[in-house]
């Protein structure tokens, strides 16, 4: 049975993205949570243990942490980026033989969490081909109040559009928006809403008193290649071949 309907496919060529229903159970859910947690408490750790880290790192580690490559710094997370959901996502939008991108676990704390500017994921390294997936993932409740994604339908189609590096936050921007149209995506923990790379996206602050988590896989073709440099980039973990999990 697919995961996938025929409307969700259509929706994400032509909006960009779709929400999913919450794909796992509260039991597989919380097991990931802890693990958030895991990984956060060693994150601020290992900052505090750094005597070359400045306070804004410090900072943006404790109110805005992004944690990499967390396949590789959690077994629990190696194992959930081949969840159903994400291989058929990758068989749909991908193709039979997909790697994992990129994954980071993605946390705003309570009352303070930082917000996270209009940006594309290409934007980051643009790569050939230069379209894949994000699945970003609720594993907490995720609501404005907490800082929810935000999108704007459409956007994907304009193509890679011009960014600017903004060192205090540490992100690339994009440098001009058009939000009129932009609307909240609100989650329940377990739905996974699936971007276009392509897609203009950012998040509000959380104001509220919960934390709010969320795990964000992207996939694309095996071996792809950086624009800049012309070399493979990117986690390139095998996830899918001739359309099977790997």
């Amino acid at each position: 049975m697919s995961l996938i309907s025929n409307e969700q496919v259509e929706q994400f060529h032509e909006e960009g993205y779709f929400v999913m229903d919450p794909q796992w159970d509260h039991g597989r859910i919380q097991v990931v949570s802890d693990e958030f947690d895991r990984l956060y408490d060693r994150h601020i750790r290992e900052i505090k243990s750094n005597p070359g880290v400045d306070q804004r790192q410090r900072d943006l580690a404790r109110l805005r942490p992004f944690i990499g490559q967390a396949h590789r710094r959690s077994d629990v997370l190696c194992a959930f980026v081949k969840s159903p959901v994400y291989m058929e996502a990758c068989s749909k939008f991908i193709g039979p033989d997909a790697d994992l991108y990129y994954n980071q676990v993605v946390i705003k704390p309570a009352e303070h969490g930082w917000p996270f500017a209009w940006h594309q994921d290409s934007a980051y390294h643009p790569t050939q081909p230069l379209e894949y997936i994000t699945c970003w993932t609720a594993i907490t409740h995720t609501v404005v109040e907490n800082g929810c994604i935000w999108v704007i339908p459409g956007s994907h189609k304009a193509g890679l559009i011009k960014h600017i590096r903004n060192e205090r936050s540490t992100s690339t921007d994009a440098a001009i928006v058009n939000e009129s149209a932009a609307i909240a995506v609100e989650m329940l923990p377990g739905q996974v809403a699936i971007l276009s790379s392509l897609m203009l996206h950012r998040s509000g602050p959380n104001r509220s008193d919960q934390v709010r988590k969320g795990y964000v896989p992207q996939y694309h073709v095996p071996d792809v290649i950086s624009q800049q440099t012309g070399k493979p980039w990117g986690d390139r973990y095998s996830v899918m071949r001739d359309g099977k999990p790997v």
